[in-house]
């Protein structure tokens, strides 16, 4: 495959998985933290690597920020730096784990850095307590804490096997 190829692929589908990620989090975005966003962001960052995922991270927050109608560098910063903690920390410190049980934890502990990194700019926002703030959230976190891992160890396996059956073509 020549080089001008292999940029199209990959143009392809960094836009193809970007879309995946945003439509994904908007049909269930009834649903109160409950998401798959979390699973595909670890997905994406131990098939197509640490580059190509926080290209897509960055354009799905954007995405999200100006789709939601809450686009403001307040909120914006604290989603994107919570997202990019799973790539950062799947392709640094915890490089070499590979099971789905243990990425699921890692990733239960990324969605509790993701609602703290959003806690801390919602009580920036609102001037609020952000102690009564995070015990309020307990609920909605653990939602989302739960929805991640359980998501990551029934999901993970069979999409990394078919995200690796796409890339070795």
């Amino acid at each position: 495959m020549d080089k001008r190829t292999k940029l199209i692929k990959d143009i392809v589908l960094t836009s193809i998985l970007i879309a995946i990620l945003f439509v994904q989090e908007q049909i269930l975005s009834f649903l109160p933290n409950i998401q798959l966003t979390v699973l595909l962001i670890v997905l994406f960052s131990k098939t197509v690597g640490f580059k190509k995922t926080t290209i897509i991270v960055v354009i799905h927050t954007l995405l999200d920020s100006i789709f939601m109608g809450s686009f403001s560098i307040v909120y914006f910063i604290p989603m994107l730096l919570g997202w990019l903690t799973i790539p950062v920390l799947l392709n640094t410190i915890f490089k070499k784990i590979e099971s789905p049980i243990y990425l699921s934890l890692i990733g239960g502990l990324c969605a509790l850095i993701y609602t703290l990194f959003f806690g801390i700019a919602n009580t920036l926002v609102t001037k609020s307590n952000l102690i009564l703030y995070l015990i309020a959230d307990i609920p909605f976190t653990i939602l989302l804490i739960v929805s991640s891992i359980i998501s990551i160890i029934w999901l993970y396996q069979p999409l990394y096997i078919l995200m690796n059956k796409y890339n070795n073509q």
